[in-house]
């Protein structure tokens, strides 16, 4: 499995800070088992060989328990097809990469019956690409499009849009399309940090000559940016003079005034 990512958010999540030690520890090591869709074997026996091969003390029963309130929390979803338990990430593709079109797990929608956890995925299309799944897949449609971003349809033909209307630097539209395209988050995210970055220093400053151009800003994940850093007064921004600064060093005495004497 490819390296996943945990963010450091996770240490102000209220959701996270209600599990337990070792619910926390069965959250992280189904994020490692996971594969690109976010999907795993939910199997105890199977999770205890591969996450506490070494572990007598951590039972199926232990496992089961936790997953189940994992499940209860929002933080995983279980469900079962032709008899197989599985779980996935409800929120996979908003922090995870999805580097493959093909899932090594059936996903939700194949399940034997409705998942029965809080949390868990149904049909909808914002619903399956939030379990990182291809929402196009999700949908009875016999020539899916192999489309590598999973919330491309999701989102919706006007997506785009209303994050152009929001954005305050308008150029380069073909480049932010193309960019906007790959992107896998909901479009309300980009909007709501788009808003809060338009209040920063770094983005007032000389008219808004150091925001970035909208294909720049998503190419680089800018709305993940420290809102704290662009409202920094001081460091140098794209090469320029540091701002709200005096003088740094007085200037000396003339070699005449033969300060060096004494």
């Amino acid at each position: 499995m490819p390296n996943r990512i945990i963010k450091e958010s996770i240490a102000v999540s209220e959701k996270i800070a209600s599990l337990t030690d070792f619910e926390f520890r069965i959250w992280v090591a189904l994020i490692t088992l996971a594969d690109d869709y976010g999907r795993g074997d939910a199997r105890t026996a199977i999770i205890k060989g591969r996450a506490f091969p070494l572990r007598e003390s951590v039972t199926q029963k232990n496992i089961d328990t936790a997953l189940h309130s994992l499940a209860s929390k929002n933080c995983v979803s279980l469900y079962s097809v032709d008899g197989r338990p599985y779980f996935c990430f409800p929120t996979w593709s908003e922090h995870q990469r999805v580097r493959t079109c093909k899932p090594k797990y059936p996903g939700p929608e194949n399940a034997d019956r409705d998942p029965r956890h809080a949390g868990a995925c149904d049909n909808s299309p914002q619903f399956a690409a939030d379990c990182g799944l291809n929402p196009i897949q999700s949908e009875s449609n016999p020539n899916p499009n192999q489309n590598p971003n999973p919330n491309a349809r999701a989102r919706g033909n006007g997506a785009f849009d209303r994050f152009w209307t929001e954005y305050p630097k308008k150029v380069g539209k073909g480049q932010a399309q193309k960019a906007f395209s790959k992107v896998s988050v909901p479009v309300e995210t980009l909007i709501d940090a788009v808003q809060r970055q338009k209040g920063s220093v770094q983005w007032q400053k000389d008219g808004g000559q150091y925001i970035p151009n909208p294909s720049t800003w998503l190419n680089q994940k800018r709305w993940e940016d420290d809102l704290d850093s662009l409202n920094m007064g001081g460091g140098v921004t794209h090469g320029g003079a540091f701002p709200n600064s005096g003088p740094i060093i007085e200037k000396l005495p003339a070699a005449s005034d033969g300060w060096w004497d004494d």
